[in-house]
């Protein structure tokens, strides 16, 4: 028989978890997931130096050194206002499953310090598998974040696609492992991604002809940025020029006020799009959501084998917590960066009809001589 107060700890983490799983499951169908409120408040609190003005003024001088002059260029104060928003509600989504977490954490201590994983050997996979499952889903609310808000996330991979395309500074310090190459083209690519969700998210009340537009541009966007990628890593500096351009006019719209009309007619000026009828873009990517369903239960899963194998180690009980610390930051980096955690489709370019051609002209107009 267990003791009262660790069953009473299990039992309000398990509370906890399923609570806010019922509070924000709803809003990641409804695509509303939009932090406010009192928890929001505090984010605003604790994330007060974030660095947010620097990024967007440097983001700002690299844009206006590479375009010409008279080009759209984005409000700095508007430009830290998005990525503020995008942060501290990034933060808000960490501090509600902190509680869960911490929950787990402290069962996990008590297990690993006690002598309740002798009697019951279950005790230590039931904590792992707990631990990986709070993990998870914070994960998933997080991701689930860019459905829900497409115009913070839109200006977010703007600024990382600029911030990786620029050229390197003196005395910058080399990244091993990566190239500018590798930079550039996962900034890019990142980018168009979140172009054309932002078009696909649109409310649902949109209008049908407006939303194709708005895809037609996407698709068109899409198409100048990666030609320019390719032209940049091939050598030709200009690329760089134009690939500034259009993501400055992209900026510009993305951190204009929502209800203005200019911020939703179009996604980019119409003058920095150039036609390029042999580019037909990249391959779209189908990715298959039960296997990142299997993948997170593969996550799960192997925590659970963790936890199995770790009473059998005999690790010696100051060892305990340090070791937990050690293994909870790296499963994190692993769920973060390999894990394919259920997000939107990657279906990102959707066919667009080829334009109408004008009809030819009756022979019975030709014989009167009526005007074409």
């Amino acid at each position: 028989m267990l003791k009262s107060p660790f069953v009473d700890l299990l039992q309000a983490t398990f509370l906890c978890t399923a609570s806010v799983l019922m509070f924000v499951a709803p809003e990641w169908a409804g695509r509303s997931r939009r932090p406010k409120g009192r928890v929001f408040r505090w984010a605003r609190r604790i994330g007060v130096r974030t660095g947010s003005e620097e990024r967007a003024t440097k983001v700002v001088g690299i844009l206006a050194a590479h375009v010409s002059a008279g080009a759209e260029l984005p409000e700095p104060e508007r430009l830290r206002l998005r990525l503020e928003d995008h942060r501290f509600s990034v933060l808000s989504i960490l501090l509600v499953w902190l509680i869960p977490a911490a929950g787990v954490g402290a069962c996990l201590v008590v297990v690993l310090n006690g002598d309740f994983a002798h009697g019951h050997p279950w005790l230590m996979p039931l904590m792992w598998g707990m631990l990986g499952a709070v993990m998870v889903l914070c994960e998933t609310d997080r991701r689930m974040l860019a459905r829900s808000l497409p115009l913070e996330h839109t200006t977010l991979m703007a600024v990382c696609a600029v911030e990786a395309c620029r050229p390197p500074g003196e005395g910058e310090a080399e990244v091993r492992g990566s190239t500018r190459g590798s930079a550039v083209c996962a900034g890019v690519d990142d980018l168009c991604a979140a172009v054309v969700r932002h078009v696909e998210r649109e409310p649902r009340r949109t209008d049908a002809v407006h939303r194709a537009r708005l895809r037609a541009q996407a698709q068109e966007v899409v198409r100048n940025l990666h030609a320019a990628k390719v032209r940049l890593l091939e050598g030709d500096q200009a690329a760089l020029g134009d690939l500034c351009t259009v993501i400055a006019s992209l900026l510009a719209r993305t951190v204009a006020p929502a209800h203005t009309t200019g911020s939703t007619r179009t996604l980019v000026a119409v003058d920095v799009l150039t036609a390029d009828p042999e580019w037909q873009g990249p391959p779209s990517a189908h990715e298959s959501t039960g296997a990142k369903l299997l993948g997170s239960g593969l996550f799960i899963a192997g925590l659970i084998g963790i936890g199995w194998l770790l009473p059998l180690l005999h690790v010696p009980e100051p060892l305990t917590l340090p070791l937990l610390v050690i293994m909870a930051t790296a499963i994190q980096r692993v769920l973060k960066r390999r894990l394919p955690v259920p997000d939107l489709p990657q279906d990102l370019m959707p066919p667009v009809p080829p334009p109408l051609s004008p009809p030819a002209p009756s022979p019975a107009r030709e014989a009167v001589g009526e005007p074409r």
